[in-house]
């Protein structure tokens, strides 16, 4: 009896140890932020646009008036947190902020500074630092969550998935936070433009071909082109594929090169107690479209056109470092984190004055494309040759 007793209480005195669900909230009392747009405030100091999830009209027929299956809410504050307060004040429903897929920031804004709003991004532990960050040129960020795609209903997913599969590459805001931590790398986003776009495809797609250039004060100095920002994602080794097209003389006519395994190795050296910055850009190709009149099948045509490829990459990589060097200033390539890391004596030296350093900064740039593959054929198909 005194052992069951025992028992019994040894029993009782584990279920007060036992916890429960005292904090829990019940899905259907959520209100899922699925995308962010900050932009200048006409009365106080940020206007902060919410993508609201609406649930009973994910699904629905597009074709009602009533079937839309986001909400756009926008709201002022003096502060990030006060205008995302302003937001919550407006539903029902507790805001869950931990599926937001993308923040849409004004240029406007990001060229008076972004470093403000950066702060609550980085102690928020429900933010995902895999979400998409972008600046939106020309038109006002809350457009794009107001964007219908027939893709997907969610815009902000939309602009995600397709800044994933574009020649840019995929940019987060882990990479932003990177590089802004970095002592030597400036930071660059996806810029989205809807300029280049018919009226029918307005409002329903997006261009993201170029980047956007920041300085270590988090301000927007400038954009770069498609083929600039193709060449600095490649060079910060955050581009594995890209299809490149180039006119070949001695073919008279154009080669399209589908580019794979894309590397760069960045290595920095001292000369005269100046650093020396050696950049090797490398990459495996396959010939996909050739328009000239060279058989690619014969070794001596297709060394041309290798040759003519590296060329050509070699020298737009030149020209976009001239032109950052030149325009904005800002060290976007990481070349100063390299010197960082392998001359640290000599980086303590230039670190407080690394901006004008890296203006001045002697660069070489080699290229090493080696095509491996030319298609099913050499020449180009003519009548009584196909097979």
């Amino acid at each position: 009896m005194k052992r069951r007793s025992n028992r019994t209480l040894l029993a009782f005195c584990c279920l007060l140890l036992l916890t429960g669900c005292w904090d829990r909230t019940e899905i259907n009392e959520y209100a899922f932020w699925m995308g962010t747009a900050l932009d200048k405030g006409k009365v106080k100091k940020v206007r902060v646009s919410a993508q609201i999830a609406v649930p009973h009209e994910i699904g629905a027929d597009k074709g009602s008036a009533s079937s839309r299956s986001t909400l756009v809410i926008t709201s002022e504050g003096n502060t990030l947190l006060d205008s995302c307060q302003n937001v919550q004040n407006r539903l029902p429903r507790r805001l869950f902020i931990g599926h937001r897929r993308a923040v849409f920031i004004s240029e406007r804004l990001a060229r008076e500074g972004i470093s403000d709003f950066l702060d609550m991004y980085s102690r928020n532990p429900e933010l995902s630092l895999r979400s998409g960050l972008f600046i939106v040129i020309g038109i006002d960020p809350e457009e794009i969550l107001k964007m219908e795609s027939p893709f997907n209903p969610f815009s902000s997913d939309v602009i995600v998935r397709q800044d994933k599969f574009s020649k840019i590459g995929d940019m987060a805001a882990h990479d932003l936070f990177v590089d802004y931590s970095s002592e030597g790398t400036c930071p660059i986003l996806s810029a989205i433009s809807t300029k280049d776009l018919t009226k029918a495809e307005k409002g329903k797609v997006v261009d993201i071909n170029q980047l956007a250039v920041f300085n270590k004060q988090m301000q927007m100095v400038g954009l770069l082109d498609e083929k600039a920002s193709m060449i600095t994602l490649w060079m910060s080794n955050r581009l594995k594929l890209y299809y490149l097209t180039e006119f070949i003389p001695e073919g008279k006519g154009y080669v399209t090169v589908d580019e794979t395994n894309l590397n760069s190795k960045i290595t920095t050296e001292i000369k005269n107690g100046k650093p020396v910055v050696n950049v090797t850009l490398s990459g495996v190709g396959t010939v996909r479209e050739n328009e000239t009149n060279l058989d690619v099948a014969l070794s001596k045509d297709l060394t041309i056109v290798e040759n003519d490829m590296n060329r050509y990459v070699k020298k737009l990589a030149e020209d976009t470092i001239k032109q950052v060097q030149r325009e904005y200033g800002t060290d976007i390539f990481g070349f100063g984190e390299k010197i960082h890391q392998e001359h640290a004596k000599v980086w303590r030296t230039l670190r407080r004055d690394w901006e004008q350093q890296f203006r001045d900064i002697e660069v070489h740039v080699d290229a090493r494309i080696h095509l491996k593959r030319i298609g099913v054929f050499g020449p180009r198909p003519k009548q009584g040759n196909l097979f």
